[in-house]
């Protein structure tokens, strides 16, 4: 049986310390609680939907996350938010 994706091991690894910064205002993304609470619209962002694509790219970001990571995202909210 595949393992459940989890915030811990999967999830916050692909948030870097700029990304948490950039969002401070808005919400904590090393925060399982509020990437959780904030998760429908965080995977509409990291898809471009609703506003800019995040992260944004150089020189004010990372750019955007490759497909394999949104599908990383997707699973977590499937797999039913796994701290």
């Amino acid at each position: 049986m595949a393992r459940l994706t989890s915030y811990q091991s999967d999830i916050r690894p692909l948030f870097t310390e700029r990304d948490i910064r950039a969002m401070s205002k808005a919400f904590d993304l090393a925060s399982y609680d509020d990437v959780k609470a904030h998760a429908a619209a965080i995977y509409d962002r990291i898809r471009g939907i609703g506003g800019a694509v995040m992260p944004p790219p150089p020189p004010r970001g990372e750019g955007p996350w490759s497909q394999d990571r949104i599908e990383l995202f997707a699973r977590w909210m499937a797999d039913g938010f796994q701290p």
